[in-house]
């Protein structure tokens, strides 16, 4: 897959091709990136008729996940006419950018996946107040395949490949589990991203 997305004035190409490993797993959280992935990797499947066998999982998170990762999933699922739900992983108690690497740990190592996907994108300063910016490297076994893509480039593939309506199950806001705040980091970056695409949501 390779599309060109974004705004007019940030125009980004986005490619992914499904790896050799045939064991692969996404971290779903519920939010609009990992919905996004998981939903790509799973039409990429179909589009090639492969085998490759594709694993959500999820961490309990405290931005909500036990509340949006599986109504994600399972809607993602709907469109593929198949029946799946996340796996549970990850260790809650660490620290919470460890968070998501001791699940990927898991996966790889308890339940055997060959290859993680992780929907982290590129965050702006203004939406990390309060928060360090990240390094993350790809490797043989985690890939990172929205490091490139912004919130506005994620709005646009959702609009790009017709799946609008699976925005309404998505989740950003950091504080609150089930409503958003509309001001915190995670609501400031998802209106950001809607008002570049010119969509109001």
């Amino acid at each position: 897959m390779r599309i060109e997305c974004g705004p007019a004035h940030d125009r980004r190409i986005f490619e992914l091709t499904l790896p050799q490993a045939k064991r692969i797993g996404v971290m779903v959280s519920g939010g609009m990136d990992s919905a996004l992935l998981y939903y790509i990797l799973l039409y990429l499947r179909q589009e090639q008729n492969s085998d490759h066998y594709i694993r959500p999982f999820a961490i309990m998170r405290k931005e909500g996940s036990k509340y949006h990762a599986k109504p994600v999933v399972s809607k993602i699922a709907s469109y593929f006419d198949i029946d799946d739900f996340p796996t549970i992983v990850g260790d809650t108690t660490l620290p919470e950018q460890d968070q998501v690497e001791s699940g990927v740990k898991q996966a790889i190592e308890l339940i055997r996946m060959e290859t993680m996907f992780v929907g982290v994108i590129s965050n702006r300063a203004e939406h990390l107040i309060g928060y360090d910016k990240l390094t993350y490297t790809e490797t043989e076994y985690i890939k990172y395949p929205f490091l490139n893509l912004e919130k506005s480039h994620i709005v646009d593939l959702f609009y790009q490949l017709n799946i609008p309506e699976l925005l309404e199950f998505t989740h950003s806001c950091d504080l609150h589990e089930t409503v958003h705040c509309n001001k915190c980091n995670g609501c400031t970056e998802r209106i950001w991203g809607f008002s570049q695409m010119g969509i109001n949501q």
